[in-house]
């Protein structure tokens, strides 16, 4: 008798057969499927790569064509310093700040980018780059300050010496450091965009040697001999004086018609007045027209001679309007204003007076200065100084009369 459970532990018809190869057809295509959603977002994934370190080369190449526009300045200043022709030492200094803050500005947009880089080596090798170039600006415009400073002796030019040959080492590490930004991009992206970026034309320039003589050359070149000065253009006072008295008159002849009229002086002011605001005007034959010394509204000093008339107050504040008009950037200056009864006052008042630091002036610029106040003590009269001093320069100073009523 045949057995009948082995014949039904075998397949008893094909269709299992083909149930066993679906199963296993579709297991193959699901891997195929999953390979292939794979490999898209592989694809995907180094397309945006890609695009991105395109971005990243746009904008390293836009700051490096901003960097570029500096690079005639540094070799102006190294070919024509001593030239008059091309710079004075007014000219010179605004050339050496372009130069400065140009570069560190170039380093900030960098630094402040937000932009993820190809690679961290060409990450690196741009902000080094542009650290140098900022570095060598400082060291070039130190080294040039110390050249023509007006201390004599050695050591300031050893010392310049220094800082340019230190300058020109950063502007040719700074090449180098470029040229290899560029072949660290590899592929279509960094030969496209970047830009050349040469700031050292000439290496031999500076070196130690030739940086030596470059600073001797400095150093006597008469067109950037060194002249600080300070000039005090506008004081005035609050509470603003009542009156000046004392002011000098112009008189001039013109002919008019026979209309007379007289103008009479204002009784208040906002400022100490000027020098010559008043004048007197006769016409012929028979109209006159008289103005009588007045107070203007600008803030300026008074002539000599005048007495400023305050009403009674206990604190006396002052403005003081500073100029550098001398050839190099005034720093460590001061302003000093001081309040000291005259000779003729027997009251008791006492000398008092008040200090305040000047910002780096650059030649031709102003300072506009409100001094604390002075304590006025007593009603008589005084002297009001104002002193604008520097070092190796020679100080500025007005000196004019109040009154304070009682």
């Amino acid at each position: 008798m045949p057995d009948r459970r082995g014949r039904r532990a075998l397949p008893s018809s094909p269709h299992g057969h083909r149930r066993f190869l679906i199963g296993v057809a579709v297991a193959l295509l699901a891997c195929l499927v999953v390979g292939e959603v794979v490999d898209q977002v592989v694809n995907s994934s180094s397309g945006v790569g890609r695009r991105t370190d395109k971005t990243w080369v746009a904008a390293v190449a836009a700051i490096v064509d901003e960097s570029n526009t500096l690079a005639p300045t540094l070799n102006a200043i190294r070919a024509h310093a001593t030239d008059p022709a091309s710079f004075d030492r007014v000219t010179l200094e605004f050339a050496l700040a372009e130069l400065e803050q140009g570069a560190v500005a170039d380093a900030d947009t960098y630094r402040q980018l937000g932009m993820a880089a190809p690679s961290p080596r060409a990450d690196a090798l741009a902000t080094g780059v542009l650290e140098l170039r900022r570095e060598g600006a400082e060291n070039l415009a130190r080294g040039i300050e110390l050249a023509i400073s007006s201390r004599a002796g050695g050591s300031p030019l050893r010392a310049a010496t220094r800082f340019l040959s230190t300058a020109g080492s950063r502007f040719g590490a700074a090449d180098t450091g470029y040229r290899q930004l560029v072949a660290s991009v590899h592929g279509d992206a960094g030969a496209r965009y970047l830009p050349s970026s040469v700031w050292v034309l000439t290496p031999g320039l500076w070196s130690a040697s030739a940086a030596g003589a470059w600073a001797s050359e400095l150093r006597s070149a008469t067109s950037l001999a060194f002249a600080p000065a300070l000039s005090i253009v506008a004081v005035a006072l609050e509470p603003p004086p009542l009156n000046i008295t004392g002011l000098p008159t112009t008189t001039t002849t013109t002919s008019t018609t026979t209309t007379t009229s007289t103008t009479l002086p204002p009784t208040t002011t906002t400022s100490l007045g000027s020098a010559g605001s008043s004048t007197t005007t006769t016409t012929k034959p028979t109209a006159t027209t008289t103005t009588l010394p007045g107070v203007t509204t600008t803030v300026q000093v008074p002539p000599a001679g005048s007495v400023s008339v305050v009403a009674a107050t206990a604190r006396l504040e002052v403005v003081v309007v500073v100029k550098n008009t001398g050839n190099t950037t005034a720093r460590g200056a001061s302003v000093t204003v001081a309040l000291s009864p005259s000779k003729a006052s027997h009251t008791g008042a006492v000398r008092v007076s008040v200090r305040r630091q000047l910002i780096a002036l650059t030649p031709g610029s102003s300072e506009y200065l409100v001094m604390p106040r002075l304590a006025v003590s007593h009603a008589t009269r005084y002297e009001l100084t104002a002193t604008a001093a520097m070092p190796d320069g020679v100080p500025a100073q007005r000196t004019f009369a109040l009154f304070v009523s009682a």
